[in-house]
């Protein structure tokens, strides 16, 4: 059985005076799927995000939520919840009072309120929180929050404005992983946007490349990474090597070699030989800058524990282990 379409945008535009920032975007949603826009700042991101939800009115195309054109429908009335790059938290109400905002607004009853909290609070952890002010919380318990605020209006779809950028790292991957774990277990429709290539690749079930407001590829995140469309795509979404070989475009990741020296298996026409121009310590990797003896340059990272203690100053070779060619 076909997985149902809770979203679709067909052939959707939308330009500030002069400026296009959305050119013919046709994209399906499934039904409790994660799927990330993701592209550089000014990409067009923000801006679906305000059509999909209703605050913008698109120049040209359709959005159909659950089959229904939404055309002129008021924000409220399309079951979709909303959660900020800042949170946008209320200070002066403790979290209880936050998540009863909304459906005060929306006139529950204060039996039917509770019995709402209780559930979303519940399925967030977060019942311990409930008393407590938002500057009383970690950045990850602001999170849950901004997140269940959202969730007890019951949307059909949950819009994400790069709502982990203002965390440091090692929070921003911790709240991420959560982030990921609740959306499955809540089962709910996500548009997550993004410029974090990484997030994109660890939270998503689809993703959609767009750069300047053109939707370059969708795909899963292994299609992505491993057979980007195009040049933009390959560079754009992790690092990449692009190499032409007989008026052909062929991308190459860093990770995709290894010396030559630990593969008795390697041939000349799976080897390249260059000198070391510069050499970083990442950690488990170390990433090597190399000038090859046919005058290009190549990244590659390999695996710190593998390297030799004067690959400082040699002249190295390198099995490749994969190449993809652009389309």
């Amino acid at each position: 059985m076909e997985n149902k379409i809770r979203l679709e945008l067909k052939n959707v535009s939308f330009s500030y005076g002069k400026n296009t920032a959305v050119k013919n975007f046709s994209l399906q949603v499934e039904d409790g799927s994660f799927t990330s826009l993701l592209g550089p700042s000014g990409c067009g991101k923000t801006t679906l995000l305000r059509i999909i939800s209703g605050f913008l009115e698109p120049k040209e195309g359709e959005i159909f939520i659950d089959g229904k054109n939404q055309k002129g429908i008021e924000p409220n009335r399309r079951r979709i919840g909303m959660v900020f790059q800042d949170y946008a938290l209320f200070p002066h109400l403790n979290v209880r009072q936050n998540l009863l905002y909304g459906l005060k607004i929306n006139h529950k009853s204060k039996q039917e309120s509770e019995e709402i909290i209780s559930k979303i609070a519940k399925s967030l952890e977060i019942e311990n929180l409930l008393a407590r002010f938002p500057n009383e919380l970690s950045g990850g318990q602001q999170q849950r929050v901004a997140l269940g605020r959202a969730l007890v209006l019951e949307p059909a779809i949950l819009l994400m404005d790069e709502p982990l950028s203002s965390l440091d790292t090692k929070l921003r991957t911790y709240v991420r992983e959560e982030l990921r774990e609740i959306q499955e277990k809540l089962k709910i429709t996500t548009i997550y946007v993004t410029h974090d290539q990484e997030e994109a690749l660890s939270l998503s079930d689809k993703i959609a490349v767009l750069n300047e407001g053109n939707l370059l590829q969708v795909g899963t995140p292994k299609e992505i990474y491993f057979a980007p469309k195009d040049k933009f795509t390959a560079d754009f979404v992790g690092r990449a090597n692009l190499i032409e070989e007989n008026d052909e475009i062929f991308m190459i990741r860093p990770e995709w070699f290894e010396l030559a020296e630990n593969s008795p298996a390697s041939n000349q026409t799976d080897c390249l030989t260059g000198k070391i121009i510069s050499k970083t310590f990442l950690g488990e990797k170390t990433r090597l800058k190399l000038l090859t003896n046919d005058g290009k340059t190549i990244l590659a990272d390999l695996r710190t524990i593998t390297l030799p203690e004067n690959i400082s100053t040699a002249e190295v070779t390198l099995r490749l282990l994969r190449k993809t060619k652009l389309s």
